[in-house]
């Protein structure tokens, strides 16, 4: 039974999912679809309106996490996530419930600004044709929808800054020992998820497939990115693509 991957193409959790698919080898046929749209595929699949939805021999699997911890029983890759081990669990958690949030909140308030096509393309992107279609149609309303649903708006915005501010700080804190990974010696789900939820800061060139070039980016999104990438926990985030998301 092949096994499928319902997202949308430049999600952050999507990319979390990915990640962990790719790292431990599963293979998988992915199956991206337009925000909103995407209920479709992923009530379909039997899970939430939320992607990623992983179908695997007959189990599905409704969240990104549920995904790093099947492929630690079924992939062949070293383990996301040791016995025993509390502070990844820890970390995972925080990361997931604060930074995929927040970060997700800071780049809409920009994205959503871009101009009607270039919204639309990257809302389509790699989805079925007539989902593209719509998209390139009426990505205002799409935009719209997703701005009410997640709540982009001024006075959360500015609050989920702050938040991801706060979580890049305490990731640089935690490195300032010299330690090569978060947790100690080894890459874990720690790793892998603060890097997959940060992308929408720091934007690694791996990602930038499932989303749009950095170059066509505008001016205020490119400022953010930038930002980010400069600082400790940015830096951090960006080795840890290039160590270890192997290229597609």
């Amino acid at each position: 039974m092949t096994h499928r991957l319902v997202t949308i193409r430049y999600s952050h959790y999507c990319e979390k999912a990915r990640w962990a698919l790719e790292r431990a080898r599963v293979d998988f046929v992915e199956e991206p679809h337009v925000p909103v749209l995407s209920w479709l595929g992923t009530l379909g699949a039997r899970g939430n309106r939320t992607a990623p939805v992983f179908v695997a021999d007959g189990k599905v699997l409704p969240e990104s996490t549920d995904v790093l911890k099947w492929t630690d029983e079924h992939g062949r890759a070293p383990a996301l996530f040791p016995e025993g081990d509390a502070e990844v669990e820890r970390l995972e958690d925080r990361f997931d419930r604060i930074l995929g949030p927040t970060a997700r909140r800071v780049a809409y308030d920009e994205v959503l600004r871009l101009p009607r096509a270039q919204l639309g393309e990257l809302l389509g992107k790699d989805a079925p044709r007539w989902e593209q279609s719509v998209a390139r149609s009426v990505p205002g309303l799409i935009g719209g929808m997703i701005k009410r649903g997640l709540r982009v708006v001024p006075k959360e915005v500015e609050r989920s800054r702050v938040a991801v501010d706060v979580i890049f700080d305490e990731v640089a804190e935690i490195l300032r020992d010299g330690r090569p990974y978060l947790t100690g010696d080894r890459f874990t789900a720690a790793d892998l998820t603060f890097a997959a939820l940060a992308t929408p800061v720091v934007f690694p060139e791996h990602y930038a497939r499932y989303a749009m070039p950095f170059e066509s980016m505008s001016p205020a999104i490119r400022e953010i990115v930038e930002r980010h990438r400069a600082t400790p926990a940015g830096r951090f985030a960006l080795r840890m693509y290039e160590a270890h998301r192997a290229p597609a």
